[in-house]
C-alpha cells in the first residue's frame, strides 16, 4: 500500500511542477511581445507596427531667382591733399586738375577731356558727386570732396533687381545713372521739373490748344520711345539730342544744367554728355523717375 501511495504523489507532484512551468513560459512569451524596449519593436522580423505609414512624392524641382551682381565699388585711391581752406576750380595748376579728372572718369562721370584744364564739363561731375555726397553744390574741390573722391563707393541703386540696363532719374538727388548689365555705365548731373506753373500753345497741333500746367517730372517707370538728332523744335522751344520716354518728357542736352530743378518737365544733361547719350541707351530701354511727382498736373486747357 505504502508503495502505490508514494508514486502517485511522485506522479502528481511532478505533473503539477510541469502545469506551473508551463504557465510561466506562456507568461514569458507574453510579456516579449509587449515590451517597450526599443531593440526589440525596431527587430525587422516583427509582424506588427505601430510606426505611421508614409509614402514617398518626388516634388518639383526649386528654381533659384538668380540675383543681380552687385555694383562693384571703385578702389579706393590716393588724391592731392587739399586742405581745409582751399579749393580747386577754373585756373587751377593743371598737375594737381589733371588726377582728379582722371578720378572723375574712373567714377564714370565724365569731367570732359582728361587734359589738366578745368572746364565746364568738370564742375557739372563735381556737382554730381557733391549731389550724391549731400554736400554744398558749389562745382570746385575741398577738403570734403577729395576725401569722397579718394574713398567713393556707389550708393545703393533705386531698382536693384530691375532690368540689367536701365536709366534711374534721382529726382531728389538731380542725378541720373545709366546701369549697363547692372553696372555703372555713367553718373550726370541734371537738373529736372521746377514745379512751376506755365502756361504754352500748341502750334503744331490741330485745333491749336492753350495749356496751363504745372512743370512736373513724374515718378513711374517708362521706355525710351524716340529720339531726335540735333535740335528738335517742341512747344517749348528746342530740344538738343532728346531721347523721349514720356509724354514729350526727354533726357536732353542744355546749355545750362543748374544744380536745382529748373525744367518744364525734362531731365536735362551737360551738352557734351548728350552728344553720346543716345548711343548707350536703346528704344524700350527701361527709365526709372524716383522721388519726382505724383503724375502730370493739368491746370486747364482750351482750343484756341
Amino acid at each position: 500500500m505504502v508503495r502505490k501511495a508514494f508514486p502517485a504523489k511522485i506522479v502528481l507532484s511532478l505533473l503539477l511542477a510541469f502545469v506551473l512551468m508551463g504557465g510561466v513560459v506562456v507568461a514569458g512569451a507574453a510579456l516579449r511581445d509587449n515590451t517597450d524596449d526599443p531593440v526589440a519593436t525596431a527587430s525587422p522580423e516583427s509582424t506588427t507596427s505601430t510606426a505611421p505609414t508614409t509614402t514617398t512624392s518626388t516634388l518639383p524641382a526649386t528654381t533659384v531667382p538668380t540675383l543681380p551682381q552687385l555694383v562693384q565699388p571703385p578702389a579706393a585711391t590716393n588724391l592731392p591733399v587739399v586742405d581745409l581752406v582751399t579749393t580747386i576750380g577754373p585756373g587751377a595748376y593743371p598737375g594737381v586738375v589733371l588726377p582728379f579728372e582722371q578720378r572723375l572718369a574712373d567714377l564714370k562721370f565724365d569731367p570732359g577731356a582728361i587734359d589738366g584744364a578745368w572746364d565746364q564739363a568738370t564742375t557739372y561731375a563735381v556737382q554730381a558727386v557733391e549731389k550724391i555726397a549731400g554736400l554744398p553744390r558749389g562745382g570746385r574741390i575741398g577738403a570734403a570732396e577729395a576725401n569722397v573722391l579718394m574713398n567713393f563707393a556707389y550708393p545703393t541703386p533705386l531698382h536693384a533687381t530691375a532690368e540689367p540696363n536701365r536709366t534711374e532719374i534721382d529726382v531728389t538727388k538731380q542725378v541720373i545713372t545709366l546701369y549697363e548689365n547692372y553696372q555703372v555705365r555713367l553718373i550726370t548731373t541734371t537738373s529736372t521739373a521746377s514745379g512751376q506753373s506755365f502756361c504754352y500753345d500748341t502750334p503744331k497741333r490741330a485745333p491749336t490748344q492753350h495749356i496751363c500746367e504745372v512743370a512736373t517730372t513724374p515718378s513711374g517707370r517708362y521706355a525710351y520711345y524716340l529720339f531726335r538728332n540735333g535740335i528738335d523744335n517742341g512747344d517749348l522751344g528746342g530740344l538738343y539730342n532728346p531721347y523721349y520716354f514720356f509724354k514729350g518728357r526727354a533726357i536732353h542736352g542744355y546749355q545750362s544744367v543748374p544744380t536745382e530743378p529748373a525744367s518744364h518737365g525734362c531731365a536735362r544733361i551737360p551738352m557734351h554728355i548728350s552728344e553720346y547719350w543716345h548711343t548707350l541707351v536703346h528704344d524700350g530701354d527701361a527709365v526709372y523717375v524716383d522721388g519726382g511727382s505724383d503724375g502730370e498736373q493739368i491746370l486747364s486747357s482750351s482750343a484756341i
